[in-house]
């Protein structure tokens, strides 16, 4: 089936079962984000699934206006803003990265007054696991619903590795197999792979992964240890960060840039992305694996040096533990919606996160459906089911965002980005995990 049949058939559906859907007998207007894309994007399918979604809505609820909104720039700053106001929209897509400050403030609704208002919105839709990226406790409070989703993978670029003759790495992998094939995969200019005497890591033609400084590109390591970086409860990194586990983490990650030779110096890597950008390069060979979540298929299947077949994923290496982080975006209504728009607020996200709706996931490739029924089904109509099983087959091992779970996230995250970025330097890794742990203990206990 093209993409275009595909498309309209889609896109029919999607118009006929929302239509079918209950309706609204209130006369009010709803204020949405997240459902206008940028003017560049106008014409794309996800485009023309919004228009239809909201015009399927308004249809089949007539007292209802959808009053689509564009996402404003720096939106998760404004939306603070505009909740203190009480000018906030009074339905939005919000990042689960950034979610537990909305929660802890008492800006968002507790779904379960929707599920009690809509007797057609079953939670069982859900993925259980990303469902509970909106709850604190199991039973309590729903904090929004999700929308969709996606865990951390391991990309790798096939052509790298028929380069180097090594076969691609196979779910269920452990650390120790990580870091032999990337030492294989990663050569120099007179074709030596990093595991042999000869090689030399002043003329490294293609790498094997990147590192960066970006704890979210690497927080699932110390997970994968059997460690944390805070305690459960948000009170402390005290025997958390700087566990023997944390430690032997993130020491593990400095030595593929500083021992292993697998991964380039920082200094290195930026000026390799100054001159060339990273996806080209990858899709080029360059780098034969990184981390990365589903969004950026669109990128790399966007991109001039993109052919079938030259990529593909992987889940993460198990070390004590198999885990990744799945980051996720999810709807979520006010807290102080008025009781007028509240039904029909409800009857908005229970729409917006059934098939009628979430079956059109697959046409854009961002992420994954938190609906189970989509996500299936979306395997075999995505461009490379295999891909789509890959990430499918992660779901089991995903744990929240902590910037669902900690409102002081954001400020956390930022000093374990410069802690990473000073050991990737050199730094020692004990002195600079005491320093951080000093700091996060002190933004911890404001």
């Amino acid at each position: 089936m093209s993409s275009r049949i595909r498309l309209f058939s889609l896109l029919t559906i999607l118009l006929l079962l929302v239509v079918i859907g209950s309706v609204s007998a209130q006369d009010v207007t709803l204020n949405v984000v997240g459902f206008v894309v940028p003017l560049e994007e106008q014409g794309t399918p996800l485009d023309e699934a919004y228009k239809a979604f909201i015009a399927g809505f308004q249809e089949s609820h007539p007292g209802v206006t959808v009053n689509a909104l564009e996402t404003p720039p720096e939106f998760d700053t404004q939306l603070l803003v505009d909740l203190a106001a009480g000018t906030a929209p009074d339905v939005w897509n919000q990042d689960a990265s950034t979610l537990a400050r909305l929660v802890d403030a008492g800006y968002v609704l507790d779904m379960n007054e929707c599920v009690a208002l809509v007797p057609e919105f079953n939670l069982d839709r859900f993925f259980p696991s990303t469902l509970a990226i909106h709850q604190r406790e199991a039973g309590g409070p729903i904090y929004g619903v999700p929308n969709d989703f996606t865990p951390m993978v391991i990309y790798y670029n096939t052509l790298a590795f028929e380069r180097a003759g090594v076969e691609p790495p196979q779910a269920g992998w452990t650390w120790e197999d990580f870091v032999e094939i990337a030492k294989q995969v990663t050569l120099d200019g007179n074709g030596n792979n990093a595991a042999s005497p000869d090689f030399d890591p002043e003329n490294v033609t293609q790498w094997g992964f990147r590192v960066r400084k970006w704890t979210f590109e690497w927080l699932y390591r110390v997970w994968q240890a059997g460690s944390d970086v805070i305690s459960p409860d948000g009170t402390t990194a005290s025997g958390y960060l700087d566990s023997p586990e944390s430690i032997a983490a993130i020491t593990f990650l400095r030595d593929l840039v500083t021992v292993e030779h697998v991964a380039p110096p920082p200094t290195t890597l930026d000026q390799m992305i100054q001159q060339l950008g990273f996806l080209d390069r990858f899709l080029m060979g360059d780098f034969a694996m990184f981390d990365r979540g589903h969004w950026e298929m669109v990128g790399l299947r966007a991109n001039a040096n993109f052919e079938e077949g030259r990529f593909s994923v992987v889940g993460q290496p198990q070390g004590a533990a198999r885990a990744t982080v799945m980051y996720a975006s999810g709807f979520v209504i006010r807290a102080d919606i008025p009781e007028d728009r509240k039904l029909a607020a409800c009857q908005f996200v229970e729409a917006a996160t059934n098939r009628a709706y979430q079956d059109t996931k697959v046409l854009t490739g961002i992420a994954i459906s938190a609906n189970q029924a989509a996500a299936a089904d979306a395997i075999a109509q995505s461009a490379d089911p295999a891909i789509e099983q890959a990430f499918y087959d992660e779901v089991e091992f995903g744990r929240a965002p902590y910037g669902a779970i900690y409102a002081q996230w954001p400020t956390i995250e930022g000093r374990l980005d410069t802690m990473m970025e000073a050991i990737l330097a050199g730094g020692d890794v004990e002195a600079e995990v005491a320093l951080a742990v000093e700091e996060i203990n002190r933004e911890l206990s404001r």
